[in-house]
């Protein structure tokens, strides 16, 4: 004090011998012994160099991760006097209401010096955490400037007093901002964020580990995500990557707009794959043996039709009961897509 300035291990010292019972009335009274006097919020010295081991690189710029190496990780003990630093500055601020414009900007000064510091030492959780979304088909370097945001929000609402690691308590952050983002981002229609939670959770769990891909039907949908036909085949149609007109294509500069046709009129074979397509999705409401049924009566697969008792020959059943299945599958698509979904077709 003799010197007329605080250095930061000195008041590191001071905060950690106040009682967490009573630390905001003390932390009151160590602002008020202070008063005017500067405290320096950043160490004189480097703290070493970094313990941590960041993950391979990907998309994420190759300088910043080599920035990230200038900053050690924080131990526990790091993280508790962080946030009792913070805290500190907080009071000073307050305390400096009614002082000059100068004291209070010094004050604003050792706050953002202090949380700067939290911030950077803990910049290379985001990269470990967004690594695990390299294969969303996002740019990594995206995903860290949310996760960096959501850091910088963690670390003011962090709370020392609670015991939880401050990596355990920033980590739900940075995920939850990293969703959002890639929900947002995915598609031209957006899916609500919590059922790409539940996707992402099928996927884990290898009840949809394609996802959405080709090879997913609509009925493997509705019973992963327990819901109807008419809701799976909205998902499915979402979900589905949607690119700009005025996306390049090549190095060339062309864009996908200079390879359509200004006067296209749908050929036959258009026509056809239209209506192989439609049928295939009304298709997805019945079960299996009702639409070995159908295809083969009607010869929806490209062969001929067949009679109800090449029908139940061919699946081990009578020609009754073929009928039936055919006129309950029949029943089923009426309910499902009406009458005359296939009318614009015909």
């Amino acid at each position: 004090m003799a010197r007329g300035s605080v250095r930061r291990a000195e008041l590191d010292a001071w905060l950690a011998s106040l009682s967490e019972s009573d630390f905001e009335a003390e932390l009151a009274a160590l602002v008020e012994a202070l008063g005017t006097v500067p405290v320096a919020m950043t160490n004189s010295a480097d703290d070493g160099s970094p313990p941590h081991g960041l993950p391979g690189q990907g998309r994420i710029s190759r300088r910043y991760l080599s920035e990230l190496d200038r900053y050690p990780t924080m131990t526990r003990a790091d993280e508790v006097a962080g946030a009792k630093r913070l805290e500190f500055a907080l009071e000073r601020i307050a305390a400096a209401d009614f002082r000059s414009a100068s004291i209070r900007a010094a004050r604003r000064t050792e706050y953002q010096l202090a949380y700067n510091e939290f911030v950077e030492r803990n910049l290379h959780i985001v990269v470990s955490e967004v690594y695990g979304y390299r294969t969303y088909a996002v740019p990594l370097d995206d995903l860290v400037q949310e996760g960096n945001a959501a850091l910088m929000h963690a670390v003011e609402k962090f709370d020392w007093r609670k015991g939880v690691r401050f990596r355990t308590y920033v980590a739900w952050w940075i995920r939850q901002a990293v969703e959002r983002h890639l929900a947002n981002a995915k598609g031209a229609v957006r899916v609500p964020h919590h059922l790409q939670q539940k996707l992402r959770r099928l996927k884990r769990q290898g009840r949809l580990p394609g996802g959405f891909d080709q090879a997913t039907s609509v009925a493997d949908v509705a019973a992963a995500f327990e819901v109807d036909h008419d809701h799976a085949g909205h998902l499915v149609e979402s979900s589905r990557a949607s690119l700009s007109l005025e996306q390049e294509v090549d190095d060339s500069g062309d864009r996908f707009r200079d390879l359509l046709s200004e006067d296209w009129e749908p050929r036959d074979t258009d026509r056809d794959q239209n209506l192989r397509n439609r049928i295939a999705h009304l298709l997805d409401a019945l079960d299996d043996r009702e639409q070995k049924v159908l295809r083969l009566r009607f010869g929806l697969d490209g062969t001929r039709a067949r009679t109800l008792e090449e029908i139940g020959s061919a699946l081990h059943l009578s020609r009754e009961r073929s009928r039936q299945i055919q006129q309950v599958a029949l029943g089923k698509l009426r309910a499902h897509a009406g009458s005359t979904c296939l009318e614009d077709e015909l």
